[in-house]
């Protein structure tokens, strides 16, 4: 009998720290299931909640779902993807029956939370259902594929904006992962000119040296029509509700972890409107991402990531802040 191939899975076990974990993978697979060696996963402003003991739903706790890689087995009754395919992983489970599911807003179905996979995105292996995977386009560099998500997230953000329809200032507020892809869909599908705002000055340069055109320089004086608020921070809410121009619309995608905002006094009196953006809305967004990235994401773009070696999880997690890119990768081969 041969050994069995050991999973390496890194676990955050408490805040501020990831272990390693080297459970062996089972022979057999699960009906339904595919087993996927992982390549690439994205660090999400949430996993940075979670290390930094902000959102505690228990711990140890498996992160990482910004993640790509290749299929190495299927199991039983599994026909749409097959052995060696390069996939990309949509974390959200739909149920394609529940009221939300039949409203194309699956990512609020109510069997969302079920969790059909092994682990997380942090690991070598996961074995996880088939429906939450996509078939990668033929990318230049597998990497792309770990843009997917956080992409479509982006893409639901806009489509809530109703962009379409406003005239006046766009405002993207945060310029990290999130932000970072904001700006990348809204500037190659639209011809709209954007404001960037953001603590750190680098990450704005980074967006501004692929668009010196079309990014415009933020002050604190002027009003917007529209606001992305991005920032994952109360301070951020405050600010867009500040900048915001009368009767205008703030589409609030940060996800408040640390300390929920409260509406500020004299705020309604502008007449706003307020949107909020959860995951990515429907799974044709992952679609859409998928598309725009293998079109116009260049070699140039990839200069706004890092690229980090599993093995040194723990120091991507404990520098993030210093990290001079917009958006953070690890490798997990």
């Amino acid at each position: 009998m041969t050994a069995r191939t050991r999973n390496v899975i890194a676990r955050l076990d408490r805040p501020g720290r990831f272990n390693f974990h080297y459970p062996e993978l089972d022979d057999d697979i699960a009906a339904g299931f595919i087993r996927v060696k992982i390549s690439h996963c994205g660090v999400c402003g949430t996993d940075r909640s979670f290390y930094l003991g902000h959102r505690d739903e228990g711990y140890p706790i498996s992160l990482g779902h910004e993640h790509c890689g290749v299929v190495t087995a299927t199991g039983e009754g599994v026909s749409a993807f097959k052995e060696g395919e390069r996939i990309a992983i949509d974390p959200n489970y739909r149920c394609g029956q529940c009221a939300f599911c039949l409203r194309r807003m699956g990512h609020l179905c109510v069997k969302g939370a079920e969790q059909h996979y092994s682990n997380r995105g942090y690991a070598r292996f996961i074995d996880i259902h088939h429906s939450y995977a996509q078939v990668m386009p033929d990318y230049r560099s597998d990497h792309i594929g770990a843009l997917i998500e956080p992409l479509s997230v982006a893409l639901h953000g806009l489509a809530l904006s109703t962009l379409d329809d406003r005239e006046g200032d766009i405002l993207i507020q945060g310029c990290g992962g999130l932000g970072t892809m904001l700006a990348f869909a809204l500037l190659e599908s639209s011809d709209r000119d954007i404001y960037l705002n953001d603590n750190h000055d680098f990450k704005m340069d980074n967006i501004r040296s692929l668009y010196p055109s079309r990014i415009k320089h933020h002050h604190s004086q002027r009003q917007y029509s529209l606001i992305f608020e991005a920032t994952g921070q109360s301070s951020g809410f405050y600010s867009s509700c500040r900048l915001l121009d009368k009767c205008a619309r703030l589409l609030v995608l940060s996800r408040y972890h640390a300390d929920e905002p409260f509406i500020p006094e004299r705020f309604p009196w502008k007449q706003p409107e307020i949107k909020f953006c959860h995951l990515n809305g429907d799974s044709i967004h992952m679609t859409e991402a998928a598309r725009l990235l293998a079109t116009s994401w260049s070699e140039h773009h990839d200069h706004l990531l890092s690229f980090h070696p599993f093995e040194q999880i723990n120091q991507v997690f404990e520098e993030y802040e210093n990290i001079k890119s917009n958006k953070k990768i690890i490798l997990s081969e």
